[in-house]
């Protein structure tokens, strides 16, 4: 298919995620004289995909759904975008939307970028007989729609990179990018509260994944110890997401004394500037906003010792890594910081400059637009 435009096409499925963690793109291929169409379901947040100056596209996907009817009738969506739109290149984001734009771009002869922002349920946890049969599948699917010369994955750390030797990717182009990036400017470098009380926030979708109940135990150790400070959870719980912490949970938490609860905010840099450490107890990222985020407010991190979390932040530096699953560790770990504000101020400080080095979003957006070009070149 020769492309008609000068075109980036977006496969999205969740397009407040997207507005959060990659809208950047669509305003760097903009800018480099692209046009930008995002496919994505239908939402609020599109209006502010569409303010950008991007065309919007609905494209219904069930982001956890594996009924097969609808699964087809996805593809075939995918399939007709694709082809009416006829862009130079796709980036489709997450597994789910590189598996149908894969094979759709494969049938048309479209060039693909695929980001994989974790590898998911699919990938990680315990293997049951029911997940190996369905990880068979993916990868052969991933293997017929993206083992090609113009076929590009991002990763954001080395162990999701691994998918490339599951599905058998030889022919693609694999690419290292750390993160989504940050406005260094629109999340500057407060003081930290001079007030005696910690303030130590988890800003993050309200899921057990993100380690929100350890983070709840946490706090209950660290308020029977007697030390003065404060735990909010910063954050909305997501219902179509079966590891979602309920309305119920949330308010006996509450009730019970040990944390607080802010819901989401689009001003990040004003709650990251009213704490004094972030702590992310995830069980696995690709590679965490929140961490990204935190640094440019310069305040430490306190996260897990698992892939994507433990490539954010430099243990001891930035920040401090803990154990998984495990309250009594974090509780442990974030004490050390909380009985230690000047070390917690020069962790902070030492992230900003980090981020500065390494996050910067406009060097993130570069490299992206570069990809599509190579990925495109490939082609030819």
């Amino acid at each position: 298919m020769t492309p008609l435009r000068n075109t980036i096409l977006f496969f999205v499925g969740d397009a407040p995620f997207f507005v959060s963690h990659r809208l950047n793109l669509v305003e760097g291929a903009i800018a480099a004289g692209y046009e930008a169409v995002v496919a994505c379901p239908a939402s609020p947040a599109v209006a502010t995909i569409e303010a950008c100056g991007a065309r919007w596209v609905e494209w219904k996907i069930d982001r956890s759904g594996m009924a097969i009817m609808a699964e087809i009738r996805t593809f075939t969506s995918a399939f007709h975008i694709a082809r009416s739109t006829a862009p130079a290149v796709i980036h489709a984001i997450a597994l789910k939307c590189i598996l149908h734009a894969g094979i759709a771009s494969r049938i048309l002869g479209i060039p693909i970028v695929g980001a994989v922002s974790g590898l998911g349920y699919v990938y990680t946890g315990a293997t049951t007989r029911s997940k190996a049969m369905l990880r068979r599948l993916i990868n052969r699917f991933m293997n017929l729609g993206l083992n090609r010369r113009d076929a590009s994955f991002i990763f954001q750390n080395r162990d999701d990179a691994r998918m490339v030797q599951f599905a058998r990717l030889d022919k693609a182009t694999i690419y290292m990018i750390g993160g989504s990036g940050v406005d260094l400017g629109a999340i500057p470098m407060h003081p930290h509260p001079a007030d005696s009380t910690t303030i130590v926030g988890l800003p993050a979708r309200l899921l057990r994944d993100k380690g929100v109940y350890e983070f709840v135990e946490a706090a209950t150790q660290i308020r029977d110890r007697g030390h003065n400070a404060r735990f909010i959870l910063i954050g909305d719980p997501d219902p179509i997401n079966p590891t979602s912490v309920t309305p119920a949970e949330l308010d006996a938490w509450v009730a019970d004394g040990a944390i607080e609860w802010r819901p989401y905010t689009r001003d990040i840099a004003s709650m990251l500037a009213a704490l004094h450490i972030v702590a992310l107890p995830s069980y696995r990222e690709g590679f965490p906003k929140t961490i990204i985020d935190a640094s440019a407010a310069g305040r430490a991190s306190v996260t897990s010792d698992v892939p994507g979390c433990r490539d954010a932040i430099i243990d001891g530096v930035t920040g401090l890594l803990s154990p998984a699953k495990d309250a009594a560790a974090l509780a442990n770990t974030l004490e050390r910081l909380i009985l230690d504000r000047d070390r917690c101020v020069a962790m902070g400080k030492a992230a900003r400059q980090h981020a500065e080095a390494f996050f910067d979003i406009r060097d993130v957006t570069m490299r992206h637009l570069e990809i599509y070009r190579e990925t495109e070149n490939r082609r030819r």
